[in-house]
């Protein structure tokens, strides 16, 4: 009798580790999951208006602190030209006199292949105001896509941090503009950079207005084109 209450025990006791062992395995498993899909392009905002409609996403990039989103939709013009009105855009903005946003914009040096900009933005109070200096690179590819790619360029500004202003040492991106027929494109607009713990409600209506405005700015100045 006792030796079947001893096995009878050891059974219960193997059932209960097989048991545990799984709910490890599953345990782990979900966790997995979840960190891998940290990585992975997720959709955060989305506009179905007619013929304005975009795609807003998000991803955090894998080894890094850096966050990454990126906005997709459709322009009415050929890459070439959407190239052209983002050039032109950059140039309004270091033309405008009353620029509340940037109060100051400016190309430092230009050539046929890129732009090297300053600027100055305005941000929400408390933050202070940030400023920002960023090389731009123009590109076409043998597909008849073209873009511009753009990352931080202090090694190449002359300006010296000031106390009032948040400098942003780090800011990547890329503008790339794919065809769908002769007179249509699709735009994509990515931006990548350190939050330095900066929350997320804070950081997310940011970025979500800035990946908006560009592409709003394209598809406005493609109709003067």
């Amino acid at each position: 009798m006792n030796k079947k209450a001893t096995k009878f025990t050891r059974l219960i006791f193997l059932f209960g580790f097989v048991i545990f062992f799984l709910q490890s395995c599953v345990s782990a498993r979900d966790r997995n999951i979840k960190e891998w899909g940290k990585y992975e392009w997720q959709i955060v905002k989305v506009n179905k208006t007619k013929d304005l409609t975009w795609k807003i996403y998000k991803r955090k990039l894998k080894e890094t602190n850096f966050l990454e989103y990126k906005i997709e939709g459709d322009i009415q013009l050929s890459p070439e030209s959407c190239l052209k009105a983002f050039k032109k855009d950059i140039h309004k903005l270091a033309n405008g006199t009353e620029n509340k946003k940037y109060p100051t914009y400016e190309i430092s040096d230009q050539s046929e292949d890129g732009l090297l900009t300053y600027l100055i933005h305005n941000e929400p109070f408390p933050l202070k105001d940030t400023e920002m200096s960023v090389r731009y690179l123009f590109f076409s590819d043998d597909d008849g896509s073209f873009g511009a790619r753009w990352n931080e360029a202090w090694e190449e500004s002359q300006i010296k941090p000031s106390k009032k202003l948040n400098r942003v040492k780090t800011f990547r991106g890329t503008w790339s503009f794919s065809p769908i027929t002769n007179n249509s494109s699709k735009a994509i607009n990515s931006v990548q950079f350190d939050p330095k713990g900066m929350p997320l409600w804070l950081i997310n209506p940011m970025v979500y207005k800035f990946l908006k405005e560009g592409l709003e700015d394209i598809r406005n100045t493609s109709k003067q084109i």
